[in-house]
């Protein structure tokens, strides 16, 4: 008789307790195969499942006393997997097996693989490895090609270099990431920016804004239509960029930096930090206030309790000029009971709603 002996058993309460409860109550006289734990001793209380190999679960149960795992036949199917919790089997049924008695049916059936799950779980890991490695070279090799070309929508932020990965993509921005955290730190000693100094400026004061009227078409558009790097707002938004306008290319900046970085191929991942060099040189408020937004929300050296140093970063890239933070910090501030510093929130809201329309 051939027995099926797992290499090693795995049992918890905590797994048997909900599968004694779904099992499914086997026929008296069905078939069945038995399990052992060792040679001559059944394997009792391990839960198991029986399936075609293509997937089709026919029954489940958990073995008892005497070992046995009781099975059903498809039509139509000789090839099925008996899977336990450290174990799986694939085995070869004649049709002939399901018309004999049931206590002959282990003889008649024949055993075509045996496999661990951990090892099954170990070669799933590799392939999935494989492929994530395959991926990768093909996107090296994509970006090979298009930096040859350089001839993308964003091309006028600069030459391509010949060779990018991932790991120059993270080098390079943590390399920025670190100058805009220092500058930041630096700016909240000794209580922070002051707010009362807050002095509102037009987009021009910061730089060029060509083409603003496709600014303030972007930023009012639906979320949709934002997620999507394509059709005539997207392109409208990178012709201003490429105009020389600061503030589409920080809409540019924040469309693709809230893209997951898998997502991205390696050429916009370099147009990325092209992007955040440029803002960083410009030291445009608004990549400051996108940084501000990642700082752990921890307690604040300004008097009130309320101002952690999230809001305080917010509130110095509101003062460096980013509207999107002079609207969220304005809101905090008009509500202060001193005169002052409500005063300059209502200056913060009344200039974030002149420069920009609403977002969406």
């Amino acid at each position: 008789m051939l027995k099926l002996l797992p290499k090693k058993t795995l049992l918890t309460l905590s797994l048997l307790s909900p599968l004694c409860h779904a099992a499914d109550a086997p026929a008296a006289a069905g078939h069945y195969l038995t399990l052992y734990a060792a040679p001559g001793v059944p394997q009792d209380d391990d839960p198991y499942t029986w399936s075609t190999v293509g997937g089709k679960q026919l029954s489940k149960g958990v073995t008892k006393a005497d070992g046995r795992a009781y099975v059903k036949a498809e039509a139509g199917e000789e090839n099925y997997i008996l899977k336990t919790v450290s174990m799986r089997w694939q085995l070869k049924v004649p049709a002939q097996c399901w018309l004999g008695a049931p206590d002959a049916f282990q003889q008649c059936m024949q055993l075509a693989k045996t496999t661990s799950r951990h090892d099954e779980e170990q070669d799933a890991l590799k392939l999935a490895e494989q492929q994530k490695e395959a991926k990768m070279q093909a996107r090296i090799a994509a970006y090979a090609v298009e930096a040859q070309a350089n001839d993308d929508a964003l091309a006028w932020l600069g030459r391509l270099p010949s060779s990018w990965t991932i790991e120059s993509y993270g080098t390079r921005l943590l390399r920025i990431g670190d100058k805009v955290a220092k500058q930041i730190g630096d700016a909240l000693k000794d209580g922070g920016p002051d707010a009362r100094q807050f002095v509102c400026r037009a987009p021009d004061y910061y730089g060029p804004v060509p083409d603003q009227a496709a600014i303030d078409a972007w930023i009012g558009a639906p979320r949709a239509v934002r997620k999507v790097r394509t059709g005539p707002a997207w392109d409208a938004l990178v012709a201003a960029g490429e105009k020389g306008n600061w503030m589409a290319r920080l809409e540019l900046y924040y469309t693709l930096s809230s893209v997951n970085v898998s997502e991205l191929s390696l050429l916009e991942q370099y147009r990325i930090v092209q992007l955040m060099e440029w803002l960083h040189k410009k030291q445009i408020g608004g990549l400051y206030g996108y940084f501000s937004a990642g700082i752990p929300v921890t307690p604040g050296n300004m008097p009130s309790a309320t101002w952690r140093k999230q809001d305080q970063a917010s509130l110095y890239a509101a003062m460096l000029g980013s509207y999107e933070d002079q609207n969220s910090r304005g809101k905090v501030l008009q509500a202060d009971p001193d005169p002052a510093l409500a005063a300059a929130g209502g200056n913060m809201l009344a200039c974030a709603r002149a420069a920009l329309p609403q977002r969406h």
